[in-house]
């Protein structure tokens, strides 16, 4: 009997050190999992978001192309004995390669939306950067208007491919602790691609140029090959299991409510789809999305975005920054502008400013407006003057702040309200993100088109004034319909939350007690 007693005790003192020890080890797996799930989102993401460093440099060809292909001088020197053709662009031709990238891309997302589920992400992603890869090579060899033209819109094609699917591949990833970093990144990587391609202008071999922005899309091409496929698309396709072990790659596959999210997740994208055996369609599913309050304004924001033109400025920055006069050359005034784009929001997240989100938008774009307006006066009284003042820091200190202000307000902040307002419910999320994309796509193509007539009817002052009213009503437009749109009262949920589920909800409200916005921390 006291054997027994002492064989119990000793079964009962192993398993409790068995316990303690399994407890500690979870403990330590939870610890540097969760290190190295964050380490593989990011990582995953910069892969990724190459896709919008070549964007940029789409983006950004324009400034400068047009000023190289006539460079007379440097033809003689690079032997380029068949450029007639293109030292006889009309400026009709020199605004439809500037703007043919935007309206391929805006009918590619729709297209992208049709055939996603046949293809995967991964191998339309790799197709997008073979299509920047080729662009590249016809916009540097390309002789004539139709080579340089099938080279833009094959550019465009590529970065419709890339702007709608990035931020959902990316949007995987994102767990509620590091999300907003990871989406900062393709922000700020869509600037970099303007930044290095203004400055890889100033090489004076169009060649060796156009070798530093194909970089970028060699080198997503090549990381594609090594990343995961979409557990979006996995699900879609009926792989579950495939597409439960890449999502607890990057989330803590230790933590029960990140799983139930998961497999929330799972079971929408499974269902993604129609009797027929497609996609749901775009209308039937925007008419079975039930917030539109919310997603129809901040859809419209997302033009306001492009009218604000400080995207659309940026495919004739060089060129607009030529009739303005300052300091330094159009050409280093481009690159710091740019370079400030580049660093806004990193620099908003270091100085970890407490104030929400409409209250940024709403200060910014009143910023913007005032900006606008001072460097339309300038631009004024220069012109009535006759002598422009050569010395001047205003411009590039207007277009500074201008730039400023657009990367940490419009840049960021449309797409963050539209991202929560559609991820209580996981099936139409892909439905709105490509109708926005497109949107997007679509009023920037108007603007850069309608760019340049601005500047030859009205002139470069009267633009800055327009951009001034067109800023304020943005402001006055964010007052009446999307009031009190603060993250007080809009929080995002974690990956794949149930809305009308109880627990779902419960587990939600639970997370967002549990884990404090990065934003604010970082």
């Amino acid at each position: 009997m006291g054997s027994t007693v002492k064989l119990d005790h000793q079964n009962s003192s192993r398993r409790i050190l068995s316990n303690q020890s399994s407890n500690d080890s979870v403990e330590m797996q939870k610890r540097s999992c969760g290190l190295s799930e964050r380490s593989i989102a990011i990582l995953f993401t910069l892969v990724a978001s190459l896709g919008h460093v070549s964007v940029g440099t789409m983006v950004a060809w324009s400034c400068n192309a047009f000023s190289k292909l006539h460079d007379i001088e440097m033809e003689k020197r690079l032997q380029l004995l068949e450029l007639e053709e293109t030292e006889e662009l009309s400026e009709h031709q020199r605004r439809s390669l500037t703007a043919t990238p935007a309206l391929a891309a805006a009918i590619c997302a729709l297209v992208v939306y049709k055939v996603y589920h046949r293809v995967g992400t991964k191998m339309f992603m790799l197709t997008a950067a073979t299509l920047m890869i080729v662009a590249n090579f016809l916009l540097t060899f390309g002789n004539y208007f139709w080579q340089l033209s099938v080279g833009r819109a094959l550019a465009g094609v590529a970065a419709g491919i890339i702007t709608t699917l990035v931020p959902l591949y990316v949007d995987e990833f994102g767990s509620k602790q590091y999300k907003p970093l990871l989406d900062s990144i393709l922000y700020v990587q869509f600037g970099l691609g303007i930044l290095v391609q203004l400055m890889s202008d100033l090489i004076p071999f169009t060649q060796l140029s156009s070798m530093v922005s194909s970089t970028f899309p060699i080198f997503l091409f090549i990381g594609f090959l090594f990343l995961p496929e979409s557990a979006r698309y996995l699900a879609t396709s009926q792989q579950i299991n495939q597409a439960r072990a890449v999502l607890k790659r990057t989330h803590n596959c230790h933590d029960a409510l990140t799983n139930q999210l998961m497999e929330n997740s799972l079971n929408h994208w499974q269902q993604s789809k129609n009797q027929g055996g497609g996609p749901i369609g775009l209308w039937e599913g925007l008419k079975k999305f039930p917030n539109t309050r919310i997603v129809l304004p901040t859809l419209m924001l997302i033009v306001f975005q492009q009218l604000t033109d400080a995207v659309p400025m940026m495919f004739y920055l060089s060129r607009i920054l030529s009739l303005v006069d300052g300091q330094y050359t159009p050409e280093w005034t481009a690159i710091t502008v740019a370079a400030i784009l580049v660093g806004s929001i990193p620099v908003y997240r270091l100085l970890n400013i407490k104030i929400g989100d409409y209250k940024v938008l709403i200060w910014s774009s009143l910023v913007m407006a005032a900006s606008m307006a001072t460097l339309g006066w300038h631009c004024h009284v220069q012109a009535l003057r006759n002598h422009p003042e050569a010395n001047t820091h205003l411009p590039l200190a207007c277009f500074g702040v201008f730039m400023f202000m657009y990367g940490i307000g419009f840049q960021r902040i449309p797409w963050r309200w539209l991202d929560a307002a559609i991820e209580d419910d996981a099936n139409t999320t892909v439905h709105v993100r490509t109708v926005a994309n497109a949107i997007s796509w679509a009023a920037l193509y108007l603007s850069v088109r309608l760019l340049p007539f601005l500047i030859a009817f009205v002139g470069v002052g009267c633009l800055f004034w327009n951009l001034t009213v067109i800023c304020l009503f943005a402001v006055a437009f964010i007052l009446v319909s999307l009031p009190n749109m603060d993250r007080a009262m809009l929080h995002s949920k974690p990956l794949g939350a149930d809305g009308g589920s109880g627990a779902s909800s419960s587990s939600s409200s639970c997370a967002l007690e549990r884990v404090p916005d990065v934003e604010e921390t970082v």
